[in-house]
Order: C-alpha cells, then structure tokens, then sequence
C-alpha cells in the first residue's frame, strides 16, 4: 500500500473494489489493527467489528458454541453478555444443532453465518466485511445485507469489499478503487463500478474512456467497438427507469 489516504465519516457506507491481489484486505487488515503499517497511521473511533478471512479467530477443534464465546470476548463481549446473545447469534445463523459440533466438520457457509452473526449480535460503531458474505447462499446474502442496511439506519459506519456491483451500489454512499496498492479512484458508487469494470476489459486490449452523460454522470465506456448498445433500461411500474433493483420487485424492460 503507498499513498492511500481517505477519510469515512460516522454512519457512512463505503465500498472498497478492486481486482484480487489489489491491496483491499491488507488495507482492512490494517484498519482493523490485525497488521501494522509500516509507515503512515490509522485512526478509528469505536468498536470495530470485522469479518476478514473466514473463520478468522474460530479453533477448529472447538465447538460453535465455545468458539462464540472465544471470538466474542476477542470482540469485547463480556461472558455474559455472550450468554444472554447466545440463543439469538444461533437463531441468526441458523446452523441448528452443529452449534454444539466442532467448527472442522462446518460447511465454509456455516462458519461466515456463525461469524456474521456475532459480529453484528450487538450494533458496531464500525463494521468491516471483506467478501466473507460471497461464500454464502443467496438466501443469507439478503438475510445478511437487511441486517447491514438496519445496522446503517442505527449509525453504524460501513467498509465493504465486495465485486458485486448490486451490493455495492445499494448500500454504500460512495466506493474507493485500490489498484496496485494505490487509490486509482474515489467517488459515487456507480461511477467507480463502471470505471473498475473497464479495467477489467481494458487487460483485454480493449478501449476504456470516460463521458459526461446528459444527467450530468461520469460514465465509463469500454470495449473493441465492433458492436454498440444504443440503450437499455429496466423499469418500474411507472415506467422509471432503475439503478438497482430490490429482490421481488417488479420490472420490464
């Protein structure tokens, strides 16, 4: 990481993209205090809760049980707080009577669930997620996000990692590009999807330029040009047209 300065401020929610290898995890890593800079400073204000790594702070050996009294202390739980949580983190996490099974014979799937669901049994002022919620289903990938977009209406400050443009857009209020260790880009959510997905196509020798749309958006354009797409919409009941799309509702194109 070189040159990588920015400031989130309480209640925001930001997502951080990038291609593998980018620098994204190390930047939470860092945030989180899990690894030190080795020059620069890291200010956060509150309790943090993250899910980096899956299963980070989980024994294999342990149950679901003892491993949420284990993690939850590391997360600044007292054992009675733990306690009283405990029937509510299980129901969360739906991973049934496994709770009192050894972490090693969980699905990765059951272990995120368990994760996530200690990690938010209490408000965070910060919540950090790096892609732990892509190994999961469709259904607790919703479940998960409802529960991040509560937490957002309560206060709570957000950094995301995420390639999911949907996820992005809908729950963040502005998005960071990493690319070789540096800041490429920082800005509206969309626009800076739209320039990470150029990116992408640009390693494909294809063409990447910016435009100012008639609304007044930054919009990326890539590709080799031998065909164009005059335009492409989803719309509402009301003939809007629409950025995001909720699970359920109603569209045409």
């Amino acid at each position: 990481m070189q040159d990588v300065s920015f400031t989130v401020n309480a209640g925001e929610a930001v997502g951080i993209i990038g291609i593998n290898g980018a620098g994204k995890s190390t930047l939470l890593k860092m945030i989180t205090g899990t690894t030190e800079p080795t020059t620069g400073s890291v200010k956060v204000t509150g309790r943090v809760a993250a899910l980096l790594e899956l299963g980070m702070g989980f024994h294999p050996d342990f149950t679901g049980r003892q491993n949420v009294f284990m993690a939850g202390q590391l997360l600044g739980y007292s054992v009675e707080e733990i306690r009283a949580l405990m029937p509510e983190i299980t129901a969360f996490a739906e991973v049934g009577d496994y709770i009192d099974q050894p972490v090693r014979v969980y699905s990765s799937g059951m272990q995120m669930r368990l994760a996530f669901s200690l990690a938010t049994a209490r408000r965070p002022d910060v919540l950090i997620v790096d892609e732990a919620l892509s190994v999961g289903d469709t259904y607790f990938q919703h479940k998960s996000f409802d529960r991040i977009r509560e937490l957002r209406k309560q206060g709570t400050t957000l950094l995301i990692v995420s390639h999911d443009k949907s996820a992005i857009q809908s729950v963040c209020d502005r998005a960071i590009l990493i690319n070789e260790g540096k800041l490429s880009m920082e800005g509206e959510p969309e626009a800076v999807m739209d320039y990470y997905n150029a990116m992408i196509a640009e390693r494909e020798n294809e063409t990447v330029r910016q435009k100012i749309t008639g609304g007044g958006k930054v919009q990326t354009v890539s590709g080799s040009g031998e065909a164009t797409i005059e335009d492409v919409a989803l719309l509402n009941e009301k003939d809007e047209a629409l950025d995001v799309v909720n699970v359920g509702q109603p569209v045409k194109a």
